[in-house]
C-alpha cells in the first residue's frame, strides 16, 4: 500500500492514492529545491515544475548555495543534477541535505546511468533517493513520479527511470580503472589516483581484460582496446532507453 506523508509523519492509505493525490495531500505548496550549475537547465526544469503546479521553487546553482537555501527555506523535496562541476557531486550534497533533514525527498538527475560514470570516490545514493536518467524523462509525469516516490517510505527505483546499466557487472574499482586507462593514464598514474600498488594494478587490469575478451595484436594494444570497450559500455549506458 502507498505511503502518504501527512504532518510529517507516513500513513498507509488503504487505498491506492495517484501522484497528484500524493502531492496535494502534502502541505501546499511543496517546497522544492532545484540544484543545478547551468542556468538554462535550471530554468527548463522550473518551467517544467511550474506546468505540475508546483509555485514554491527554490534554486541553487552550488553545493554552498543549495545548503544555505535548504538551512532557510527547508524543502520537501531536492531535485540535484550529479555532476555539479569541480567539487562535491550532487550525490555529496543529497547526503548533507538528508543529514539537515531525514525525510527530505531526494531526486538526482543524470545523463549516466552509472553514478561511477563521474569518477572514484563517489558515495552510494541515499537511502529513498531516486535516480533519474535524464534521456529517459519523456514526459513531465516522470519527473512527479520521481518526485512522488521520494518522498515514499521504501527505496524505489523503477526501471523506467533508471535503466539497466551495461557497466552493471562491473565492481567500482574495475570502472575506476577503465575510465583512468581511457583518459591516458600510465599503470603507475592509476596507482597513485587510487591508492593501490602497482601491481595490484596490473592484475586488475589483467582481470578486466579476460571479462572484456580483449585481445591484443600487431596493430593495437590491449590498452587502446579497453579505452574503445569502455566507450562502447559507456556510450550505450548513455543512450536514451
Amino acid at each position: 500500500m502507498p505511503a502518504l506523508l501527512t504532518e510529517n509523519r507516513f500513513q498507509v492509505e488503504s487505498k491506492p492514492m495517484s501522484s497528484s493525490d500524493i502531492i496535494t495531500a502534502m502541505s501546499n505548496p511543496l517546497r522544492l529545491l532545484l540544484v543545478d550549475d547551468d542556468p538554462f537547465t535550471r530554468l527548463t526544469l522550473s518551467a517544467t515544475l511550474t506546468s505540475l503546479k508546483f509555485s514554491n521553487i527554490a534554486q541553487a546553482a552550488s553545493v554552498a548555495e543549495a545548503i544555505t537555501i535548504a538551512e532557510a527555506a527547508k524543502p520537501q523535496v531536492a531535485i540535484v543534477d550529479l555532476d555539479l562541476g569541480e567539487g562535491p557531486t550532487g550525490i555529496d550534497l543529497a547526503h548533507r541535505l538528508r543529514e539537515m533533514s531525514p525525510r527530505i525527498g531526494i531526486v538526482v538527475l543524470s545523463t549516466y546511468t552509472e553514478p561511477r560514470l563521474i569518477g572514484s570516490k563517489q558515495q552510494v545514493m541515499p537511502d529513498r533517493a531516486i535516480y533519474v536518467v535524464k534521456q529517459s524523462i519523456t514526459s513531465s509525469d516522470m519527473l512527479l513520479d520521481a518526485i512522488t516516490k521520494s518522498l515514499s517510505s521504501v527505496a524505489y527505483i523503477s526501471e523506467s527511470i533508471a535503466p539497466p546499466s551495461p557497466l552493471a557487472e562491473f565492481g567500482d574499482t574495475q570502472v575506476e580503472i577503465m575510465r583512468l586507462i581511457s583518459a591516458g593514464m600510465s599503470n603507475a598514474e592509476i596507482s597513485e589516483s587510487l591508492f593501490m600498488q602497482e601491481g595490484s594494478v596490473e592484475k586488475s587490469i589483467a582481470r578486466l581484460i579476460k571479462k572484456l575478451g580483449v585481445k591484443a595484436s600487431r596493430k593495437q594494444n590491449q590498452r587502446v582496446l579497453i579505452a574503445q570497450e569502455f566507450y562502447r559500455l559507456t556510450k550505450n549506458a548513455n543512450e536514451p532507453h
